[in-house]
Parts: C-alpha cells; sequence; structure tokens
C-alpha cells in the first residue's frame, strides 16, 4: 500500500516520538518517551550515552568513504615499496607510528600518522623542509627527524625523542598489514519491513513477506543475488550451506562493496516469535532502514539493539502516479550530524538523484557512528593494542 497525494496537497510527514537527547531529521516529533510508555521495555539501557548533550553546531560528517582511498592502499602506493622512514613511539597510552616519504614527482614529503585516534595524511613541498648545512657538511642529504616532526606532525613534537626510526626490513609490512585489518572492505546495512499500524520490534521482525512497495523498493536499491558461491563482500552471510537464506540484497557505490540484511530475505522461523536469528544480522547493523507503511508513530528506542546507532525511516507515497518515498533520519546521542542533510520536504521522487543521495545517507551515517562513544572507545582500543604490539615487537 502505497499513501497517495495529488498536486500541492501536502502529506504528513513520518511520525517520531521524540526521544531524550536522540536527533531527528526530516521527521514529524510527536509527544515523548517517558516511564509510561507502551514500550517501555524497549528504553536504551545504555544511561551514559543517553546523558549526552547534543550541540547545536557541530562538525558534520560530509566526506563520502571510498575504498580506493582508503589508508591501506595510500600506504601501499605511496610508501611500501619505496624508500621511506618509519618512526615508531611505545608509550603505554598513546602509542605512534609515522611513516615519512620523499616523493620524487611531486617534490614534496609525505606521512602518514598513525595515532590510537586516528589516521593524519600530511604533506610539505620539499623547498619548505631544506637540509641544513651542518648536516649536508657531515653527509646527510635529508631533513633531520625533529625538522620532519616539526613540519609535518608538531602537535608530536612532545614525542619526539621516544620516536625511534625503525630500519627492521619487517617493518613496512607490518606496517600495511595493519592497515589492511581496519580497512573497511564492505558495508552491511539492515533493511527491516514494518507493515502498517506496526510499533512492535516483534511484528517487524515477524513478517514473512513484504508488501508491493517494499519489493519495489528492494528492486530500486539493489541486484537480488544468491548467496551460495558468492564471492564479493557477505557481510557475515552463508555462501555455502544456505542457513541464511537463499537471495539477499546487494550494490556498489564509490568503490564500496555493500550487502543488505533484508528482513524478509532472511529466513523466518515459525517456532521463533522473536525471530532472533533475524535479529542476530539486523540488530548488530549499526545503520538499519526501516520501510515504513502507514502512519503510526515511531519510537527511536523501539528496536532494542546497542549496536543499532542510526535508523533512516523510508515512507512510499504516490504523487501523481509516480513513485516518491519520503524520509526521517533518527540518531542515537553521541551520533554527529551527516550529510547530505535531509531537505524542509524530505520526499524524493524514485530515481537515481534519490539514489545517490541515500547511499550517500547511508555511507556517511556509518562514519559518523564511529565518533558515538561506544563505537569510539572500542575503535580507540582496537588501534592502540595494534600500535603497541608493532612497537612491542620491533622497537
Amino acid at each position: 500500500k502505497k499513501h497517495k497525494r495529488e498536486g500541492d496537497i501536502v502529506c504528513v510527514m513520518i511520525n517520531v516520538s521524540s526521544c531524550v537527547n536522540y536527533r531527528i531529521e526530516g521527521g514529524n516529533i510527536v509527544g515523548s518517551n517517558n516511564s509510561d510508555s507502551d514500550d517501555s521495555e524497549y528504553e536504551d539501557s545504555d544511561t551514559e550515552e543517553s546523558e549526552i548533550e547534543e550541540e547545536e553546531d557541530g562538525e558534520i560528517i560530509d566526506k563520502l568513504f571510498d575504498f580506493e582511498d582508503s589508508d591501506f592502499i595510500y600506504y601501499r602506493e605511496n610508501f611500501y615499496d619505496k624508500n621511506h622512514l618509519n618512526l615508531l613511539c611505545g608509550d603505554e597510552e598513546e602509542p605512534v607510528a609515522i611513516s615519512i616519504v620523499r616523493d620524487n614527482e611531486s617534490k614534496e614529503y609525505k606521512a602518514l600518522i598513525r595515532t590510537k585516534d586516528g589516521n593524519l595524511r600530511r604533506s610539505i613541498p620539499e623547498e619548505e623542509l631544506k637540509v641544513p648545512f651542518y648536516r649536508k657538511l657531515v653527509g646527510k642529504k635529508t631533513p633531520s627527524k625533529k625538522q620532519i616532526i616539526n613540519n609535518l606532525a608538531p602537535e608530536l613534537l612532545s614525542k619526539k625523542n621516544k620516536l625511534k626510526n625503525v630500519n627492521d626490513p619487517r617493518v613496512p609490512k607490518a606496517l600495511l598489514n595493519m592497515e589492511e585489518k581496519q580497512t573497511i572492505k564492505g558495508f552491511k546495512f539492515g533493511l527491516l519491513f514494518c507493515d502498517e499500524g506496526q510499533t512492535k520490534e516483534q511484528d517487524m521482525f515477524g513478517n514473512v513477506d513484504g508488501s508491493e512497495a517494499f519489493e519495489e523498493f528492494l528492486d530500486f536499491l539493489g541486484t537480488r543475488v544468491e548467496l551460495k558461491g558468492w564471492t564479493k563482500f557477505r557481510a557475515g552471510l552463508d555462501v555455502t550451506n544456505g542457513s541464511t537464506g537463499k537471495y539477499s540484497l546487494f550494490s556498489e557505490f564509490s568503490n564500496n562493496e555493500i550487502m543488505f540484511h533484508v528482513s524478509t530475505l532472511l529466513p523466518y522461523n515459525n517456532l521463533d516469535p522473536q525471530q532472533l536469528e533475524r535479529k542476530r544480522h539486523i540488530g548488530n547493523d549499526i545503520v538499519v532502514i526501516i520501510f515504513i507503511e502507514g502512519d503510526q508513530v515511531y519510537r527511536p528506542t523501539t528496536i532494542s539493539s546497542r549496536q543499532i546507532h542510526v535508523v533512516i525511516l523510508v515512507k512510499p507515497e504516490i504523487i501523481d502516479d509516480e513513485t516518491h518515498y519520503r524520509v526521517a533520519v533518527v540518531a542515537r546521542p553521541g551520533v554527529p550530524k551527516f550529510a547530505p542533510l535531509l531537505p524542509e520536504d524530505p520526499v524524493f521522487p524514485k530515481g537515481d538523484e534519490f539514489r545517490e543521495f541515500l547511499y550517500t545517507k547511508l555511507l556517511n551515517a556509518e562514519k559518523a557512528c564511529y565518533k558515538a562513544p561506544m563505537l569510539d572507545t572500542k575503535l580507540t582500543r582496537t588501534r592502540t593494542l595494534l600500535l603497541k604490539d608493532l612497537s612491542d615487537q620491533y622497537l
């Protein structure tokens, strides 16, 4: 069933219940979540996160992730097989690894700076980093370590005495492997069908089939692929024995492989009212699309999952006999804003322009979620361990 409107008749926006510190974009905010709510059993138990104050004006994530521009490929293409400098610092709390190379083509020095908070790329023209005469007198042809750090990573000057030049020939391979471990090789997004009038997650996960409009949306969004023998990004789905269904939905965008966990394509178990096998996949996605039929109110705490940080609500409409999609976005506390921002009237005609908008929104949503407290803490901990292991092994 699609909601119809003609000419200039304004359609009601997607109804979303307000919820403490959740950011709602593009929806019609209704009432508030409180302890008397019928859905209180789904209230977020993560007290620490729900107490975060959302800033009115903050960072907007707008640089679209592109696998071809990953730091794994950047290091491999610009440093790995070239003569370059690797500096390591084994500080217990803040380990660091810096790679520096002189690019003969661009006549500049390039640096890839790795800290627990992430990677930074820096460059400086070589004329701005001249070799002092006293180094030339003793046969040195390159700037000093202090010069390099001062110009390419001034924020690490306090660590200059701890940063050691490591000449072990195994280090470049170890750095390349470390970058590869952190590289996103594919994206997985949940896609849940919500039928008219449904407000409980158990009802949504329990839909055996989707509506005609939902099937049309699937065909618009990607390609249905057979999982058995699938060789591209599989997002944890079974490509051998069929335990996660026969088909799934796949697409490629901006050099990224994308697999959807579609609720109605995942196996249905009539002995399990909670459909835990479906939720095992969708509930562990960071960003989920909910295709919503009807005008019921969606509550941000409907899906009980600590992993889901952004829900993108999509509602079908027919305008002048053409399919359109109305969109709203619900983000958990701590997730910064991400582009492209929704227009004042967030309804889009079905077509390539909306498809590009939606995929850009999805990818930037995932990137923004990495800055939310829970995920940021996990990523920082992982990077710290990787950098510390590297320094422990080669210093």
